[in-house]
């Protein structure tokens, strides 16, 4: 019953050294500033202040408009 707890307890230890995390990586996320009007749309700002895109909700995800 010792070996039996023992080899559970040291599979329990190593098991998460051996999962592979694999991490997602967005490479294309948006750049900018963004802000929110009073209907609701997300305007999207370059770093001098310049309107680039406007997005809208659309099922639960922001889809771009303009």
């Amino acid at each position: 019953m010792k070996k039996f707890f023992s080899f559970i307890l040291v599979l329990s230890l190593f098991s998460p050294v051996l999962a592979e995390v694999t991490p997602i990586k967005y490479n294309n996320l948006p750049q900018g500033t963004f802000k929110k009007n009073r209907k609701g749309d997300i305007i999207q700002y370059d770093k001098n202040g310049k309107k680039i895109g406007v997005y809208k909700i659309q099922n639960r995800r922001y889809g771009k408009i303009k």
